[in-house]
């Protein structure tokens, strides 16, 4: 068990970065083809096809934001990982916390994500996954209609 816990926590590394450098190949081996995701709107259940896409919209993004002159830096960290295994199947949670800082702009989102992999022809994949917003104690108490 403990090999497939290391394995897991350096796919989630791979994952991250991945995620932070807009690697399309990598986001391509690393989620199921019959991925079944829930955004962190809840609604719709995302695919495989419709995070490529997102990514897609990033690259272009970032590639305008070069082009234009803006220097945009971003970061994207997994804390509080947590991982269970069970045989060909290993579930990761932890919380993913991404800053855009440049003209204009310092933003900080933090997610609470769950990850289900499952070991297939010898290689891990996203099988299934859950992402939510993590609120800051000030969004928490606008929402609650108790702030400005």
């Amino acid at each position: 068990m403990t090999d497939t816990i290391e394995q897991i926590l350096q796919r989630e590394d791979e994952l991250v970065h991945a995620k932070r450098a807009l690697d399309m190949e990598a986001l391509e081996r690393l989620y199921g083809d019959d991925l079944l995701m829930s955004g962190v709107m809840g609604e719709p259940t995302c695919s495989k096809a419709a995070i490529i896409d997102e990514m897609r919209r990033g690259i272009a993004e970032r590639s305008d934001a070069i082009a234009s002159g803006r220097q945009i830096d971003v970061s994207a960290e997994n804390e509080d990982m947590k991982v269970a295994a069970h045989g060909d199947t290993a579930i990761t949670n932890y919380r993913f916390v991404v800053k855009f800082k440049g003209p204009g702009i310092d933003v900080q989102h933090r997610y609470r994500a769950t990850n289900v992999w499952l070991k297939r022809d010898g290689r891990w994949q996203i099988v299934a996954a859950h992402m939510a917003f993590v609120l800051d104690p000030k969004q928490a108490a606008m929402l609650a209609g108790q702030g400005s």
